[in-house]
């Protein structure tokens, strides 16, 4: 059928705002809860063991449809993704590799399973963005920086469970981690997952969950097993 209309509109303005990802190098989606302050206020905390669930679950499902997903890496509202096209020469990057599809499928997927699995009230929305890093070791920087980024944000949390904002206001990392053992608490006994993130890996014929996972700093081989090599 001769679509003379259809062909016009894809050519003059949907064909130049198509953006391609470059091929053979790694890919990063990081998709990351949208307004979640306000969706989790009700919620217990610091730490609310069926959100973390419900977020595990969700990135499971998008490492299933992900082609060429390596691995994920999780924490606070945030899941970031790793993929390539380093299998074959011919391998084919997920949608081939168009960033507007990927962006909004993987925050579409990501949405759809976390309210599969979280059965509290609420909408949640999740939003996607999508780049390539040029090398391995950048690879490894960008995983390590949201790790980081981790141990902060749950510091954070735990020491604003206990106290206002008021009166963290300038405080550092240590001079929180005083104020929690002056309640009786201490952030080292928490949970792994909780002070630095989980990962979503491949098992022997599936995806699955590893919350115990090493500070990426101090096991580099840990690290290093998940992210694929380009030769």
């Amino acid at each position: 059928m001769n679509d003379e209309l259809g062909d016009r509109i894809k050519t003059y303005f949907e064909d130049p705002a198509r953006v391609l990802l470059p091929r053979k190098t790694w890919v990063v989606v990081r998709i990351d809860g949208k307004g979640f302050h306000t969706f989790t206020r009700n919620m217990p905390r610091p730490y609310h063991r069926p959100l973390a669930d419900a977020l595990d679950a969700a990135a499971i499902h998008v490492c299933e449809q992900m082609t060429g997903c390596a691995f994920a890496y999780g924490q606070s509202d945030e899941y970031s993704f790793l993929m390539s096209d380093f299998g074959r020469d011919d391998s084919r990057m997920w949608f081939d590799g168009s960033v507007q599809k990927i962006a909004s499928v993987s925050a579409s997927l990501f949405t759809a399973a976390f309210h599969r699995a979280f059965a509290e009230p609420g909408l949640a929305a999740f939003d996607a963005r999508v780049f390539a890093i040029p090398n391995r070791a950048e690879v490894e920087k960008y995983f390590r920086w949201r790790q980081d980024d981790a141990s902060r944000n749950s510091l954070n949390m735990l020491a604003s469970h206990y106290y206002s904002h008021e009166e963290l206001l300038g405080k550092s990392a240590s001079e929180k981690h005083d104020l929690i053992h002056d309640k009786g608490d201490n952030w080292a006994k928490w949970p792994a997952d909780f002070k630095r993130g989980r990962v979503v890996r491949r098992t022997e014929d599936r995806f699955a969950v590893d919350a115990e996972i090493p500070i990426f700093t101090r096991d580099a081989a840990y690290l290093d097993s998940l992210i694929p090599r380009a030769d």
